[in-house]
């Protein structure tokens, strides 16, 4: 859905048909006669409409009450939609030439300047500021239609800031519906520490955190559906991996994250290849979900034949919040975007998780910005989708090349949301990074048994 709504610019304005504004662009996707324009150096978006004020002393003109719809009983103010072949200024243009018409305006969409949320955690989300989450909020929080699979460790899908989106949840360790952690469920053998039974939980609070709730924090796909699966654990094997691909193709996700992988380089099982391939071609009545999967955390060289080698995964390694490539990503020629390394999500049991991090973190940020993409145009394909997220990307390299570290560049939330709405790229200066490593470092991605 579409955050939108129509309003006159402050103050008088009277299009002056001998110098009208400059079209900058048509906005295919907010429907049929929606244009970007030029008013006093800034862009404005229109829908496909004029907004028509009458003279109250004079009849209404012929033609409006068959093209028009009245905005009161009064009858002086109408919206006219475009006609096939014209825009929102065509209309206004043609209008405020009657005699009868005191004032036309395109149709203007009211965007606030920044949304505004009562989630008491969001300022400390740093990470969505680099990838211009503020811009894609005034568009759309998501849709429910839109599902996304987190396949992980336990999940804790009765979280007050998760709940709310949950359909579906699965254990395919235990074989059940409850996916939550027990105390250090998930955790490599001889491991205490506790953040391996909030990685779940965490990764899926980066895309899917309820807005506007009062509770925690905000997901980049806040109104998404979340279909937790939880496929790690103490005995968990092939078998476990393949069934939650395929709870997720039966329940139509659109998008699969995965912040797991194998502990050492490890040839893809061909059962488990051919399970993710249908995901990617099945899923969402042939569209496909969008594979996303992490590049991991050992500061290695990613092999050909792994689980992030696979056509129709979308790799991702993680940046800091400075923009640096971080000590322990893995990188090669299969990393496609890199995504900064979300550090405050959501833990297990309530509340956040402020150790939280790797490129764990990055996956869900790419993977909650591809369902939002989605919630702006559902009709996407996976291989669409794919190719979107690389093309849109910043690149890192002056000539716009693969790097090994940051792959084809940067996720660049503005790029997508310009790309999504038809919005006429303008030219921007392309900006190398420096690849030197951060300070910091989460340790080795969740491992396997």
């Amino acid at each position: 859905m579409f955050l939108v709504a129509t309003a006159a610019l402050a103050g008088p304005w009277v299009l002056d048909p001998k110098a009208p504004p400059r079209r900058m662009g048509p906005l295919p996707l907010l429907g049929e006669g929606a244009v970007r324009l030029e008013i006093a150096g800034k862009p404005v978006d229109a829908l496909g409409a004029a907004v028509v004020v009458l003279d109250p002393d004079a009849p209404v003109p012929d033609g409006l009450r068959e093209h028009g719809r009245p905005l009161g009983r009064s009858e002086l103010s109408w919206v006219v939609p475009a006609q096939p072949g014209e825009d929102a200024l065509d209309v206004a243009l043609r209008w405020q030439q009657h005699p009868a018409v005191r004032a036309a305006n395109p149709d203007f969409l009211r965007r606030p300047a920044k949304m505004a949320f009562d989630d008491p955690e969001i300022g400390a989300q740093w990470y969505h500021e680099l990838v211009d989450f503020d811009l894609m909020a005034e568009v759309t929080l998501g849709d429910p239609d839109i599902h996304v699979a987190v396949l992980d460790g336990p999940i804790d899908h009765l979280h007050p800031d998760l709940a709310a989106g949950v359909i579906s949840p699965r254990d395919v360790v235990d074989d059940d519906d409850d996916p939550r952690p027990a105390p250090g469920d998930g955790c490599p053998a001889g491991d205490t520490t506790s953040w391996c039974e909030h990685h779940g939980t965490s990764s899926a609070g980066i895309i899917t955190a309820r807005s506007n709730n009062g509770v925690d924090i905000v997901g980049f796909c806040s109104e998404c559906s979340l279909i937790p699966i939880r496929l790690l654990g103490v005995g968990s094997g092939l078998s476990a991996d393949v069934a939650a691909f395929e709870h997720a193709i039966d329940n139509d996700a659109a998008v699969i994250n995965n912040s797991w992988g194998f502990t050492s380089p490890t040839q893809v099982p061909s059962a488990l290849a051919a399970v993710i391939e249908r995901a990617s071609t099945e899923s969402r009545g042939g569209l496909g979900a969008l594979v996303v999967f992490a590049a991991g955390n050992d500061d290695r060289d990613l092999e050909s034949y792994e689980l992030t080698g696979l056509p129709s995964v979308l790799t991702v390694s993680a940046t800091d919040r400075y923009g640096f490539g971080t000590a322990y990503t893995n990188r090669g020629d299969d990393v496609d975007i890199a995504a900064p390394s979300a550090t405050v999500s959501l833990a297990a049991g309530g509340g956040l998780n402020t150790t939280f991090g790797g490129t764990s973190a990055a996956a869900p940020v790419a993977s909650g910005v591809a369902a939002w993409a989605l919630s702006v145009d559902p009709s996407l394909s996976s291989s669409e989708l794919h190719e979107l997220m690389i093309d849109t990307a910043r690149p890192a390299t002056d000539d716009g090349s693969h790097d090994p570290v940051f792959g084809f560049g940067y996720l660049d939330g503005k790029a997508l949301h310009d790309r999504l709405l038809g919005i006429e790229e303008e030219e921007e200066t392309q900006k190398g990074c420096s690849t030197a490593p951060a300070s910091w470092s989460l340790g080795s991605l969740l491992a396997r048994r």
